[in-house]
């Protein structure tokens, strides 16, 4: 299901959707084997350079490399920087993956995510950022919390947004559609493209979402780490 400003994927299982953006070029994937076509489904591997993130919706993964064996469980998310990884799928289970090329994340992983964002966002939402970019300007991953009775004020973002509905029920509002959201959909969101979310009275909507870039973050020159290293009782300054 897709507009020309908006792409959800109901059913799915390998690479959906390529985020051609030549500052940070991203693949979406998604695997589900709860639909009749993906059922027997179960294995898929990451050959080439780059970094993943992603969360499992429901049902349980298990991701191998040279490094980690790694069990990941509903309502999980994870980062994993490795060029050779083999995921192990379990039935009856979603799992969202975006995969940023020539880039090196930190390894990690963690969840269940909370209910609620720990930040305030526009217009009474919330969110949280799961995967933090580790230096100004590096992509992350984030838990966005719609309450009841949402209705955003239309925005647009510098670059695209991709991810999954977690939990809960909503809308997704573009100048041309509106598309009913609900647990397990993937969707991607071209840079630029006017939109907002609504919820109804007593749904709450969760979505996971990836960024490609930000434009907060650490530095060489201010990080926490720096910050609080004194010298004579100041603060060093180079």
């Amino acid at each position: 299901m897709e507009s020309n400003q908006f792409y959800v994927w109901e059913k799915y299982w390998g690479e959906l959707f390529c985020d051609n953006d030549n500052r940070f070029p991203s693949y979406i994937y998604g695997f589900e084997n709860i639909s009749q076509e993906n059922k027997d489904k179960k294995n898929y591997s990451f050959t080439d350079n780059g970094t993943l993130f992603g969360f499992v919706e429901t049902g349980n993964l298990l991701i191998k490399t040279e490094k980690v064996n790694w069990p990941v469980s509903r309502g999980q998310w994870f980062c994993i920087p490795e060029k050779n990884i083999d995921l192990s799928i379990s039935k009856n289970s979603r799992v969202f993956i975006t995969q940023r090329k020539d880039y090196i994340g930190l390894q990690s992983m963690g969840g269940p995510v909370e209910t609620k964002g720990r930040l305030k966002y526009i217009d009474g939402c919330t969110d949280s950022l799961l995967v933090s970019p580790p230096l100004l300007g590096d992509p992350c991953l984030n838990l966005l919390h719609f309450p009841p009775q949402i209705n955003q004020t239309m925005h647009t973002h510098p670059s695209s947004r991709t991810g999954i509905v977690a939990s809960g029920e909503g809308f997704c509002v573009t100048e041309d559609c509106e598309f009913a959201l609900k647990p397990g959909m993937v969707f991607y969101l071209p840079r630029n493209t006017k939109h907002n979310f609504k919820t109804e009275d007593h749904k709450n909507l969760n979505v996971i979402s990836y960024h490609p870039d930000s434009d907060w973050g650490p530095t060489h020159e201010l990080h926490p780490m720096i910050n609080r290293t004194w010298v004579n009782g100041s603060k060093i300054t180079e």
